[in-house]
């Protein structure tokens, strides 16, 4: 599975360094000086192939990954499971480059418009980091239901969840007044795709996983804001992208990586895969007597019966017929 999860994040990595160049080249020459988009350009419509291209090929992976009858441990420390000795570290310098980036935004935002709105989102931008090196931690590490682990994942996880959730909302309304889609489309696309990313991680740690669904939109999501990278913007903002995208190749590979046959699954932990929706159907029971056919008439009429007479229940008189 590593060779998968290799191959998944080079992929996710390879289209988003065309997105880059493509996004780069649209802002060199698609917008006039006034600020608006010229029509027709062929820069725009070539981004939009590179995202469909993206999500058809990010799609079809996983996809495959899924016939292959696998499934993923539903516990978020065994589904990150990883070589500590490297995992922690990686996941440490992702976690110092958010909380860099984000307090570099809490010191420079102070001339930007909308400055109190970019100084809460630079303290979602540390409680992320915080969240994110907290589930890194928990690599390996098994988390059973009503454990303190299993609470403590829980609300790490969401951490991740709420910051995207205000940096939605924050770019929605710096935005909100700017009339050309393509000056803002790019990033409000990758932080919903991280939003999504993290939501279906933070999963394994509430008892619901859908691991496929978190693979897609954690390379996804990844590529989306590689693409914003070319954007002009306070360089503060531009790291917290780096390391949003990073967190969330991070989580791709190894949940990646994890992937186990379904049966391997089902065995270790019971009821993961109806959890996963790959539980396989179960066969109808079989009767235990022989079966009886039926003779029609289930809708019988009181009229529709016969009366038997004396003769055959052991009495006198003649049959007699009613019907």
């Amino acid at each position: 599975m590593r060779k998968y999860a290799l191959s998944l994040c080079c992929t996710a990595c390879v289209f988003g360094a065309f997105g880059i160049f493509c996004r780069w080249i649209q802002n060199l020459g698609a917008f006039e000086e006034n600020g608006l988009y010229k029509p027709g350009s062929a820069t725009g419509i070539i981004l939009i192939i590179m995202y469909l291209a993206a999500a058809a090929a990010l799609i079809g992976f996983t996809l495959f990954l899924r016939r292959q009858r696998l499934a993923s441990p539903p516990q978020l420390g065994l589904a990150i499971a990883g070589t500590r000795r490297l995992a922690l570290p990686v996941a440490g310098v992702m976690a110092l480059i958010m909380a860099a980036g984000s307090v570099m935004l809490l010191i420079t935002a102070g001339g930007e418009e909308f400055s109190k709105l970019l100084r809460v989102l630079a303290l979602f931008g540390i409680i992320c980091a915080a969240g994110f090196f907290g589930m890194a931690a928990s690599a390996g590490r098994p988390s059973p239901p009503g454990s303190a682990l299993e609470v403590g994942l829980c609300f790490a996880s969401a951490l991740p969840v709420a910051c995207c959730c205000f940096w939605l909302v924050a770019s929605y309304r710096q935005d909100a007044a700017t009339s050309v889609v393509w000056r803002y489309a790019p990033e409000i696309i990758a932080v919903s795709s991280s939003l999504l990313a993290f939501f279906y991680v933070a999963g394994h740690a509430y008892g619901r996983p859908r691991p496929f669904t978190a693979i897609f939109f954690c390379e996804f999501g990844a590529f989306s804001c590689f693409v914003t990278l070319p954007d002009e913007r306070l360089f503060a903002l531009q790291m917290m992208f780096f390391a949003l995208a990073a967190m969330q190749l991070f989580f791709g590979l190894l949940l990646t990586a994890n992937l186990r046959p379904a049966a391997e699954i089902g065995a270790d932990f019971p009821g993961a895969l109806e959890a996963e929706g790959l539980a396989a159907e179960e066969d109808e029971p079989e009767p235990d007597g022989p079966e009886l056919e039926d003779m029609g008439g289930a809708e019988a009429d009181e009229n529709d019966y016969v009366e038997l007479g004396g003769e055959y229940l052991g009495g006198e008189g003649e049959p007699e017929q009613k019907k």
